[in-house]
Order: structure tokens, then sequence, then C-alpha cells
């Protein structure tokens, strides 16, 4: 087994050594962009709404665009990508209310034999 000798180092700073900080700054979109995205968001919600059942359903599927638009606002071609976004997240909410109200239904036979 070798010998090894151990250095002591210090972990101090010099001046020259200290860090900047630099404000990165987000790439800005014109408001015209916001507008356009909103309008083919509520185009999109309309279109999907039309099926929609109660209230509930429309909540679910407002979240959803509004969950879509959100992640379609983070890539480069946000009204290109909004479409197929909320399509996915519009099949999700629908598959997770109905599976809400499958588990409704079978607790309430489970309430009502305890009453």
């Amino acid at each position: 087994m070798k010998n090894r000798k151990s250095r002591k180092t210090s972990a101090g700073f010099r001046p020259e050594a200290r860090f900047e900080w630099k404000q990165v700054s987000v790439a800005r979109r014109p408001s015209g962009h916001i507008a356009a995205l909103e309008e083919l968001k509520e185009r999109l919600l309309q279109e999907q709404a039309r099926a929609a059942s109660d209230a509930t359903a429309w909540s679910c599927l407002r979240r959803a665009a509004d969950d879509a638009a959100s992640l379609a606002w983070a890539t480069p071609c946000p009204l290109l990508v909004l479409p197929e976004l909320f399509a996915e997240k519009a099949a999700e909410a629908r598959l997770r209310r109905q599976r809400q109200r499958e588990i409704l239904e079978r607790s309430q036979g489970i309430v009502a034999q305890a009453i």
C-alpha cells in the first residue's frame, strides 16, 4: 500500500474569484401573441364544451384548457402546439371525471348500507 501525503488547501475566495449575478431576460412575446393564444384557447374550449353535459364537466375542461395554454406558452410555437396539448388534456379530464363518477356511484351503495 502506498503512503499518501495529504495536502491542506484553503477554500477561501479572493476578490477576483467572485461570481457575477446577471439576470437572464426571458424572450418577450408581443401582446398580440397573448391575445391570439387566448382566442385559440377559448375557441378550442367552446368546441369541446358543446359535448359537456354539466357545469362540472365545463370546469374540468376549463382547467384542461388553462393547463394546456400554460404549457404551450413555454414552447417556441405556442399556437401550433396548443390544439394538440388541449386535446390530450381534455381527454385526461374526461377520463378522470368518468373515474370519479364511478367511484361516487360505488361509494353511495356502501354509504347507504352503513346508515
